[in-house]
């Protein structure tokens, strides 16, 4: 995994988590749901500027590597988090890319992958569930842990 993509745009990217539940309709009431999976894939549909030839010849060498040998590779991405995080993908067999934008020699490029989620501790969701449903704002609860556990430890001295 030591190739990389082009940086995606923010213009057309989408995001979309993967599923764990499987799901039964019942002809009235809720329907029931157990979890299945684990770590199911998300998908996300980004888009790559290439305004210089160099990118468009790096961008489609790129693409045809995969498909000879479909392989994984590192990209940063938001999915679940605020932040951009480096998640491992694999482009989707059934979304060619496509061109979506040509301006004079600038083209960009819409594609799909997978995207392997990265793990989440279930201890962390409670917290950020159960901090949220009190009313104390996270942002809010860190500064009083630093506080709490830097600033108080040496005010004592």
């Amino acid at each position: 995994m030591d190739t990389f993509m082009l940086c995606p745009l923010q213009s057309g990217y989408g995001f979309t988590p993967g599923q764990n539940l499987i799901e039964q309709s019942l002809r009235g009431g809720m329907p029931r749901q157990r979890l299945a999976f684990v770590g199911s894939v998300h998908q996300v549909t980004a888009s790559v500027m290439c305004a210089t030839r160099a990118e468009r010849d790096y961008f489609w060498a790129f693409w045809r590597k995969k498909q000879r040998s479909p392989e994984s590779w590192l990209w940063a991405l938001q999915t679940d988090a605020y932040d951009l995080e480096e998640h491992e993908c694999r482009f989707m067999a059934g979304s060619l890319p496509s061109e979506q934008q040509r301006n004079g020699r600038i083209v960009q490029y819409s594609f799909q992958v997978w995207v392997k989620p990265l793990h989440r501790s279930a201890e962390l969701d409670n917290d950020i569930v159960d901090a949220w449903s009190v009313g104390l704002n996270p942002d809010v609860a860190a500064l009083l842990e630093r506080l709490a556990n830097e600033s108080m430890p040496n005010a004592l001295r």
